[in-house]
């Protein structure tokens, strides 16, 4: 049975005067990622896809590297968008400022997207994965996207979904059927493809 391996980036560099969508990987992080690449190594994939986010391109340099296999960036698989946010001084504030995000998916409450605009554009990027993809696909996205994704085409609660994600992480999806397994966090048992 085919897979879709939604995996969250690693851990960022976390820079307080830039956007969040241009945060590079930390050493911590690249150590992070490469730890993760033992729980994918399973999997029949042709690809690392990931969206054009430099924490996401590193993660999937470092993946692909690890089980032999390309990266490519697919336009649409990027984080919710939101660079004209401020950065939040407590992860209490930003995880409220999620909250509503989630709870109000047609007003636009944070970034410059919508929930549901995030959400369709993430679909249609999986959308287009998945055809030129025949593989297992593996693709390093981003915590908001993933959560409002999943939620969508299965019955997790988006919230309580982002709220159980690490950096990374990774979830695995059977298609056709969308039954999603537990996440599985870096160093962690592998799921069994």
């Amino acid at each position: 049975m085919r897979k879709l391996v939604l995996v969250r980036h690693s851990q960022p560099e976390i820079e307080r005067d830039i956007p969040a969508a241009e945060w590079r990987l930390s050493d911590i992080g690249r150590r992070r990622a490469e730890s993760m690449a033992a729980n994918l190594r399973g999997y029949r994939a042709n690809l690392v896809w990931c969206s054009r986010e430099p924490k996401a391109v590193e993660t999937a340099e470092i993946l692909g590297m690890a089980l032999g296999v390309p990266t490519r960036i697919e336009a649409g698989l990027e984080e919710h968008h939101r660079d004209n946010v401020p950065f939040f001084p407590t992860t209490a504030e930003f995880g409220q400022a999620i909250d509503e995000f989630f709870s109000q998916p047609s007003r636009l409450v944070l970034g410059s997207e919508t929930a549901s605009q995030a959400r369709d554009r993430f679909a249609a990027a999986i959308e287009a994965v998945l055809e030129a993809d025949s593989g297992d696909a593996i693709v390093i996205t981003h915590g908001t996207v993933m959560s409002l994704y999943l939620a969508q085409v299965t019955d997790i609660k988006a919230m309580s979904f982002w709220r159980e994600l690490r950096t990374p992480c990774l979830v695995e999806v059977e298609l056709p059927g969308m039954r999603i397994g537990p996440i599985v966090v870096a160093g962690e048992g592998a799921p069994s493809p």
